[in-house]
This record gives C-alpha cells, structure tokens and sequence, in this order.
C-alpha cells in the first residue's frame, strides 16, 4: 500500500468513527457517558475523548459538567436543515417507481389531505388492466389497506412498528371496488413522526395479499424510505433475504 492510500484508509477510517459515535445518541434521548458510548461503538475511551473533543469544539456535542455528553446546537442545525430541505414527491418518487418496477403492480403514496388521503405519487405497470389513479386524488380513509395503515399508525411514531416486520402491512381485497386488492405500509420521517402510507394495489386473481414476497418488498421499501425522511426505524426480524446478504458481506 503507498503512502497515499494509507493516509486516506486512516481518513476514511476517521470519518466513520466520527459518524458511528453522533449515531449512538440517535434513538433514545438524553445523554450518554463514556461507557455508553464505548458499549455502543465499541471504541476505546481514549479514542472515544479525541473524537469528542474536535466534535464539542465545533459544537456537534456538549459536554455536561458531570462527564456526560449530549447533542450540540450544530446537530440540531443539520437536523431543521434536513427537516426544511426534504422534498417528499422528489425523495419517494424513485422507491414508487423501483416498488412498481420489481412487483410489477400499482404503487402509491398517500398523504392526509384534510378528512381524506391523497395520492401523492404514483407509479403504474406498462400492462392492459392494472389499478389506474392519478396523483392528486382524493380517497377516503376507509377500510381499504390504505385507511387501515393511517388508522393503525396515523397517531404513533415509528417505535409502533416494534419488532413485527411484515405483519405491520395492512391488506384488503374487495373493499371499495369488488375488483381491487391492495396492502400498505406507514411512511415515517424527522422525529420518526408519521407522513403517510406506501401502498401496492392488483386485480383480484393477479394480485395476492398474501404474497410473502410481494409483502416483503413493499416492507423494504417503506424502510427505505422512512430512513430517507429521517426516520431511526427500530429493530427488524432479519429476512432471509437480508440474512443472505450478511453472509455474502462476511465471505
């Protein structure tokens, strides 16, 4: 290895360390002392006070007078700059497309639109019969999976969603139309507060709600996106294909 590369391996090396320690204060508030931060990270103390330093003196982190550190003004900046800078058509527009494309179904994102929900974005198959609705329409929040996904997680934050997977998609078939099917997954975002509901719609005969598979692609891709919006999801059931990939990472 030149020199070169080594110098940048250790920058490298830096900025994840620097990174690992401002996520160990995501989730749970309040502060945490060096064991905390130790026993999440697993870094030693001493290397632990030197990140700690740079990061206090440009006030990402403040230090308590009883050793203990918490969030900094600087971190609550990037957080309002990140809150006042998410587009939310841009940002789910591509996991829309990408759910469509990989399922080959209708795929929408609502949002609460006074007394109703509206579709925000919406992509749909290149085939005859598929479930057409544009963006901008306005549906009740009924007993379709839609209205079930906004009454179940409407008022609740991402911590609902516990360790459950994909049980927490909604699913109906015939409600509102004898001919539809549909299953749905909660959006979250900053403060892991609830935006608004990812839902994969069929034909009745060609779409399955109790199809794992399409189950769990929907799930994924309302993960993606709630950490896109700035949502810490807490821990998941690993997948089989999550699981695959972990083994495939350490070969």
């Amino acid at each position: 290895m030149s020199r070169d590369d080594e110098l940048i391996d250790r920058s490298v090396a830096a900025v994840d360390r620097t990174l690992l320690l401002l996520e160990a204060f995501l989730g749970k508030p309040g502060t945490r002392s060096l064991s905390d931060l130790e026993a999440q990270t697993g870094l030693f103390k001493s290397v632990i006070l030197r990140y700690m330093l740079s990061l206090e003196a440009r006030g990402f982190v403040h230090k308590e007078a009883n050793g203990a550190y918490r969030l900094g003004v600087k971190a609550s900046q990037l957080g309002k700059a990140f809150d006042g800078g998410i587009d939310l058509v841009a940002t789910l527009r591509p996991i829309v497309d990408r759910l469509m494309h990989t399922t080959g179904h209708s795929a929408s994102v609502y949002v609460r639109d006074g007394d109703a929900r509206a579709c925000l974005v919406r992509a749909e198959p290149d085939r005859v019969v598929r479930v057409s609705i544009r963006a901008g329409t306005r549906r009740p929040i009924d007993k379709t999976a839609s209205g079930q996904a906004f009454a179940r997680f409407e008022n609740r934050t991402a911590a609902a969603l516990a360790n459950k997977g994909v049980e927490n998609v909604s699913a109906s078939s015939g409600v509102g139309d004898p001919l539809l099917a549909s299953m749905a997954m909660p959006l979250f975002g900053v403060d892991d507060a609830f935006v608004g509901v990812l839902t994969l719609s069929g034909v009745i005969g060609d779409f399955d709600v109790d199809d794992r598979k399409l189950r769990a692609a929907l799930y994924e891709e309302a993960s993606n996106a709630s950490a896109l919006l700035g949502a810490t999801l807490p821990a998941q059931p690993v997948t089989r294909k999550a699981a695959g990939r972990r083994r495939s990472a350490s070969t």
